[in-house]
């Protein structure tokens, strides 16, 4: 509890001092800076806005792209605030981070399941970091959050970071980074402009990361099947992360952008030699088609085109999983390794002085082949790591869509728009890890027990002069929770173990 007040007392008073600095102002919330001479330069400073969410889930979490706050029960608290200066080509922002959550328990994965699908479930979970719970009691953190260090020079930037990355056009689901798990320590190496050529503009960057392993046991790991463990601890090695996006958009089509992703994940132990540490694998460095630790490898192609007349947009991004293929195997039986993004949105236009907007997503990460859902290894499925069996994780969530892997989602939204205020209504469908229900259900023939999440929320944002105020209210129907399903010897078509739910979240941001 100490260190919680010392946490807090350290981000108010840096919102306090940067407050006190107010002698110029500019920005649409007139955000105060300072300016002093430092030698022949200008230092400027500058107050982040001052951020909170509060949160309330009543019986089990929802939802996703939350950054560092953690799936809980309860009530959680996330605060942000900070600092920016700027001296000559140098950059520094300190923006910590504070999460604080009940953390209550709540039913996961349930002990009434037979044995057998207790070995099907960590025929998954061992090969992913995605605990159930972030620990056994009240949770407290505090991170590096938004903050970073960056040089200018030219058209380049060059910075030391722990701020979250979003790379692609998808708005709910991104397959390679999103705001998913918290930021973590990396250096990048971008351009700050498009980069204009011949062929049209192109816009780069070049991630060098180390991630962070939760370590958080995960339900029943004590379970046996036939007198063997079911769960084997993961070795707590530092895993190195590196990562290349490249979009384009070409001369002849400038509403078309479209890029190009690739993630790789390995323990640091396992890299050797300067060519493990260029961020574009299999093509400037090709990896060995017999080495034993296989890392993890993600590769992604994105489409975004606008329709400038109508305000309106169409997106896709198609990725795979598969750490080594060839061309001609690729081009027979493109659905292996695949997952898939698509995406639309509009704004419409009225008479007066407000516009709706219209914004559907649907995202699909499951196995598409069944040589792949049957395997006698261990599963292909997205995010999951052979050999580093933390999988795509950074500090027990994953770094791409929050759907997770084998998972599917459906998202259709309606905002009613006025300037920076809105008013909106969303629906999703949500599958969970159908790679897991085929293979561990459908061999006995039971069909019945998708588990499957419909959330409705109603959004509001609305500006007060420096203050945004954000509501959310969700209510979740959740469908054969955690795969349970309770068979009666006389009745088969039987509802699965269904849940209600209403989760409470208030975003606040003040703007100096």
């Amino acid at each position: 509890m100490a260190k919680t007040k010392f946490a807090l007392l350290v981000l108010f008073a840096m919102q306090l001092y940067a407050g006190q600095l107010c002698v110029a102002q500019n920005s649409f919330y007139q955000v105060s800076t300072f300016k002093t001479a430092l030698g022949n330069d200008t230092l400027t400073i500058a107050p982040l806005p001052f951020k909170t969410i509060l949160q309330s889930i009543g019986d089990h979490p929802y939802d996703w792209n939350e950054g560092a706050m953690i799936p809980a029960k309860g009530y959680q608290q996330y605060l942000n605030g900070g600092v920016n200066l700027k001296w000559k080509n140098f950059e520094l922002q300190l923006a910590p981070e504070l999460v604080m959550a009940q953390n209550l328990v709540y039913e996961g994965f349930s002990e009434r399941q037979e044995l057998v699908h207790w070995k099907d479930y960590y025929r998954f979970y061992n090969f992913i970091e995605e605990p159930e719970r972030m620990g056994n009691g009240q949770y407290t953190k505090l991170l590096g959050g938004q903050s970073f260090f960056k040089y200018h020079y030219k058209n380049t930037a060059i910075q030391f970071s722990t701020a979250n990355k979003w790379w692609g056009p998808a708005f709910r689901n991104a397959l390679i980074l999103s705001n998913n798990a918290a930021g973590f320590p990396h250096i990048s190496v971008s351009n700050e402009k498009p980069v204009a050529t011949n062929l049209g503009k192109f816009n780069y960057e070049l991630i060098w990361g180390s991630l962070i392993n939760a370590n958080y046991p995960p339900p029943g790991s004590y379970l046996k099947y036939n007198g063997e463990a079911i769960y084997y601890p993961k070795e707590n090695w530092t895993r190195a992360f590196q990562a290349m996006h490249v979009n384009y958009i070409p001369k002849w089509f400038p509403n078309l952008t479209l890029g190009l992703e690739q993630s790789f994940m390995q323990y640091e132990r396992n890299l050797n030699g300067l060519g493990n540490y260029i961020p574009i694998k299999n093509i400037f460095y090709r990896l060995p088609d017999d080495n034993p630790v296989q890392p993890i490898i993600l590769t992604a192609f994105y489409f975004n085109y606008e329709f400038p007349q109508v305000n309106a947009k169409m997106y896709g991004e198609f990725g795979w999983n598969l750490n080594r293929t060839t061309f001609r195997n690729w081009l027979l039986q493109p659905d292996k390794g695949m997952a898939n993004v698509l995406g639309f949105s509009k704004i419409i236009s009225t008479n007066h002085n407000y516009n709706w907007e219209f914004k559907a997503e649907m995202a699909n990460l499951q196995l598409l082949t069944v040589a792949e859902q049957f395997t006698n290894t261990a599963p292909t499925s997205w995010y999951l790591g052979t050999y580093v069996r933390q999988g795509y994780t950074n500090d027990g969530k994953i770094m791409g869509a929050g759907v997770g892997p084998g998972g599917t989602s459906q998202t259709i939204e309606l905002n009613w728009r006025k300037g920076k205020n809105r008013i909106g209504l969303s629906g999703e469908r949500r599958l969970h890890n159908d790679d897991f229900l085929v293979y561990s259900y459908t061999n006995s023939g039971d069909f019945r027990r998708f588990y499957v999440d419909f959330a409705t929320t109603l959004k509001i944002d609305w500006t007060f002069n420096k203050l945004e105020l954000g509501p959310r209210i969700s209510y979740i129907q959740s469908n054969n929770y955690n795969w349970n399903l309770f068979q009666p010897q006389e009745v088969y078509f039987i509802p699965g173990m269904d849940k209600q739910q209403f989760i409470g979240k208030l975003n606040l941001t003040y703007h100096f």
